[in-house]
């Protein structure tokens, strides 16, 4: 038995429940394996997921705390979103994140590998900001203008 769960449905189903797990029949969401790519098979856009993450997050001021506070996941979860890119998380996972940061859901969806990429060109943006994107203590000006530039392409209408 194969689920196929659209846009419309996670995010109605995710502003209907608030604080409470999405399932479907016996399965959690945060259970099912990500549709489409395996986020194994390009570690590239894991590795710009996470820094995505963890850039828009001190970009706020936010510690891992107030990152998975305003997102309604654990502590644990954020830590290993940011640090371990062998880490796959959930569509409700990914779907809480990018409402908590202001990101696309969808191009947030797509670039872990929750949905297929049908934008060759998202792939290619995210080898550019993670290459352009260190972790340090505080937002060069380059990493600012990296993390700018990366979010306007996510927002921008395709």
């Amino acid at each position: 038995m194969k689920f196929t769960f659209d846009k419309e449905w996670l995010e109605k189903h995710a502003d209907r429940d608030d604080n409470l797990e999405i399932a479907a029949g016996s399965f959690s969401l945060d259970q099912l394996p990500p549709a489409g790519i395996d986020p194994g098979e390009d570690p590239t856009a894991v590795l710009a997921f996470g820094r995505l993450i963890h850039l828009s997050r001190r970009k706020r001021g936010w510690s891992v705390e107030d990152l998975a506070s305003a997102a309604r996941i654990e502590v644990s979860e954020a830590v290993r979103i940011e640090n371990d890119p062998n880490y796959v998380p959930g569509p409700r996972t990914v779907y809480q994140l990018s409402v908590a940061l202001d990101l696309p859901k969808d191009r947030l969806l797509q670039l872990y590998g929750n949905r297929i990429v049908r934008d060759r060109s998202l792939g290619q943006q995210a080898v550019k900001f993670a290459a352009r994107s260190e972790s340090v203590q505080k937002l060069s000006r380059q990493e600012h203008q990296a993390l700018e530039e990366f979010v306007k392409y996510l927002n921008e209408s395709r």
